[in-house]
């Protein structure tokens, strides 16, 4: 299964933890693509009877919050979790995209390069977070240092997945500048591909 279809620009756009993807996906709905996130379609599958009851077999709660906390302190839960929920969202990504009516669509997705979706897309972007402001993000979202350097350690470090991007947006000012940064990415992609 690929997330590319026909007459389409599919853009997977992937960032470290709290570096701004989900606020950069927001700026490029405003600038006229379609979008997709992945972890809002993991949140859809957390309600549906068949997960909700795999969730409360194996991490004793089907609450977002608490499984996450689980499966970042427990390897094999993850992976079982990500085996589990990766070819759905797949599936359902796939399905978005293809029923779109945008030109351009961009895909958010965490696991972007360690999943291999990077490999389904026609490109890839990815969203440098600004290492000056993490303290306060991660007091706003409630989220320990230590419970944020688990979950880097289950993805690629961030210079790796800059390396292996198409296209880097460096998240180093405030949301006006990230959001500036996309609208001219999204009118490049309008000149190269006569999307609209």
């Amino acid at each position: 299964m690929i997330l590319r279809a026909k007459d389409k620009l599919v853009v997977g756009l992937t960032g470290s933890i709290l570096s701004g993807k989900s606020t950069a996906l927001s700026y490029f709905a405003r600038y006229g693509a379609g979008t997709v996130s992945a972890d809002e379609l993991v949140r859809e599958l957390y309600q549906t009877p068949a997960v909700r009851k795999k969730l409360l077999a194996w991490f004793g709660s089907a609450e977002p919050a608490e499984v996450a906390r689980r499966v970042f302190a427990d390897e094999e839960g993850r992976r079982r979790l990500e085996a589990c929920l990766h070819p759905k969202v797949l599936a359902l990504a796939a399905k978005r995209v293809k029923s779109c009516a945008n030109t351009v669509v961009v895909v958010e997705v965490p696991l972007l390069f360690e999943a291999g979706w990077d490999r389904l897309t026609d490109l890839n972007v990815v969203v440098l977070g600004n290492r000056r402001t993490l303290a306060k993000r991660l007091r706003a979202r409630g989220i320990t240092c230590a419970e944020y350097k688990r979950r880097l350690e289950t993805q690629l470090p961030e210079k790796e997945k800059a390396l292996r991007a198409d296209i880097i947006l460096a998240n180093r000012g405030d949301k006006t500048d990230l959001g500036l940064k996309v609208k001219r990415l999204c009118r490049a992609f309008e000149y190269i591909y006569g999307a609209k």
